[in-house]
């Protein structure tokens, strides 16, 4: 399966609603009903690759306290290790999700089974995409713990730079055999050429993940107050909610990337079923 690179602008039109490109990526990834398992499965695992880390520092932690040593140079080492782990695992579920995206509207009928055997095709791109989004999140994390009087602003102009350049990476990944470079070239390219209103559905979906956050704040609260009352009903009040929400955050990371392939394809002059060709219109023209 391989993707053409766009080679002329898509026709303008009236800028987009964010919330109608996010309830189309919606209805199309319900439809996909093992799709839509993609991104719980890839939490789940996520959870698994932290598990080294855990039990590193529970077994530091336990030997410092009878030799008076210092351990935390090998839990640094040791989470860097994990965050890779982690990394390749997120990303290999988000090709296999942006891969079934596209199998979907190239008119397939695509299973978990048919989504992760092409993101296990495209294991060397989704490593190294794994290592260099890791890397430049270290790299920035580092510029605002050590640069002082400006280390957090760059940090943030940083990772501006870097979710507007890496937009359509993960699809791209799904739908070539390209290597992180190529795939970041590729993404920031299509980005150049057909920049519109892309980023203001972005936002919408930003807006959704900020929403899910007061949620969260608002959770914590009603645990706190229940727990004034039961300790073993906050427990239980603490869980389900840590479940729900959980699930919605996955569902939205689920949601976003179905609705970038279906961005990508229509920059590529792809068809992209079951999106209105006006909202893609607005969403992807030249800049």
């Amino acid at each position: 399966m391989s993707t053409p690179i766009p080679s002329s602008p898509a026709p303008a039109g009236p800028n987009p609603k964010g919330g109608t490109l996010v309830k189309a990526a919606w209805s199309a990834l319900r439809a996909d009903k093992e799709l839509l398992s993609l991104p719980i499965v890839g939490g789940v695992a996520s959870l698994l690759g932290l598990l080294p880390l855990l039990v590193i520092t529970i077994v530091m932690n336990a030997g410092s306290e009878n030799d008076n040593s210092n351990p935390s140079g090998i839990i640094v080492a040791v989470a860097i290790v994990s965050a890779f782990l982690v990394a390749i695992i997120t990303t290999f579920f988000a090709v296999a999700l942006a891969a079934g995206a596209h199998e979907r509207m190239n008119g397939g009928n695509p299973t978990m089974k048919s989504a992760m055997a092409v993101a296990w095709k495209r294991k060397k791109g989704v490593i190294g995409w794994a290592l260099l989004a890791t890397t430049v999140g270290l790299v920035l994390q580092a510029i605002k713990d050590k640069v002082k009087g400006g280390g957090a602003i760059i940090a943030m102009l940083g990772d501006l730079a870097w979710a507007v350049a890496s937009f359509f990476a993960i699809p791209i990944i799904a739908a070539n055999d390209v290597g992180p470079i190529e795939a970041l070239k590729l993404s920031t390219s299509t980005m150049k050429k057909r920049w519109s209103s892309a980023a203001r559905v972005q936002l919408r979906l930003g807006l959704y993940g900020l929403g899910l956050a007061l949620l969260m704040v608002a959770g914590l609260f009603l645990v706190a107050m229940v727990a004034k009352v039961s300790t073993v009903l906050a427990v239980v009040v603490g869980v389900v909610l840590a479940l729900v929400l959980l699930a919605a955050m996955l569902v939205l990371n689920a949601v976003t990337s179905y609705a970038r392939v279906a961005l990508y394809r229509y920059a590529s002059g792809m068809t992209t079923p079951g999106f209105a060709d006006g909202m893609l219109q607005a969403a992807v023209v030249q800049k």
